[in-house]
């Protein structure tokens, strides 16, 4: 079993490392390029999606840099970042702020200029992250999930659903035209969803140019419902153009 598990764990680093280099492979491609079957790198890439480290396209894959911390052509990480400082101007002294589960919204956190908040999320990743003096922080608790830190389950949903916020800083992991904004995992889609009905004022989408036009599993919201969408300056301007249309203000970093 010992040795089983750590074929798996060499095989999916070498997915990773072929991917690092080729940028993006079919299946195929990959299952001959690391002489496997189709179904056993199809095994393989489920893991790995549900790890977010690769994202799944369109008869593609790529390594996920918006969920990682290799360093990718486009700079996704630093794009992150400058989204998640974007957002932090959002927060205003004594909110009450929602954050999901999603890294990038996480982030918003280190760049918050208000004095005094109460963070209220589902993400325990909040946990290595610097602590303000000043802030509050309540965890929804619930269920965990792995490989991602997040809370889910009906305990995490009771806890969103006694709580009002004033602003909802999200990430996902599509955003289209056609399926709104979506995510990977059913039960924090039900998480997200509750956040954005018990948000009172001001609901922000970050999501850098790799989500834009994505579709994922499941369906959060549709775009109208947010306030703002925070991106990069490599998304779809035509995308852009119509989710402008919806009502939604569109924030594009450098």
């Amino acid at each position: 079993m010992k040795n089983s598990i750590a074929a798996i764990d060499r095989r999916h680093a070498d997915i990773l490392d072929v991917l690092k280099e080729k940028q993006h492979l079919t299946t195929q491609e990959l299952a001959e390029a690391l002489n496997v079957s189709l179904s056993t790198i199809r095994r393989d890439l489920h893991l790995l999606e549900e790890k977010n480290d690769i994202v799944r396209k369109y008869g593609y894959c790529t390594l996920n840099y918006a969920d990682s911390e290799e360093v990718d052509p486009s700079g996704s990480e630093h794009l992150k970042k400058a989204i998640a400082r974007e957002a932090g101007q959002f927060v205003h002294d004594c909110d009450t702020l929602f954050i999901n589960a999603s890294s990038t919204a996480l982030k918003t956190v280190n760049y918050m200029h208000a004095e005094h908040v109460t963070i209220v999320t589902n993400n325990l990743e909040i946990n290595h992250l610097p602590q303000n003096a000043n802030y509050n922080y309540l965890l929804t608790g619930g269920e965990m999930r792995f490989p991602k830190e997040a809370l889910v389950g009906d305990i995490a949903l009771n806890t969103i659903a006694t709580i009002n916020a004033d602003t909802c800083i999200m990430g996902c992991s599509g955003v289209s035209l056609e399926s709104g904004v979506t995510t990977e995992i059913i039960n924090e889609g039900k998480i997200n969803a509750l956040m954005l009905d018990h948000t009172l004022k001001r609901k922000v989408l970050v999501a850098d140019h790799r989500k834009i036009g994505v579709t994922s599993k499941c369906k959060v919201a549709d775009i109208s419902v947010f306030d703002y969408l925070i991106t990069d300056q490599y998304a779809s301007a035509e995308t852009l153009k119509e989710i402008r249309k919806l009502g939604v203000k569109v924030i594009q970093v450098d």
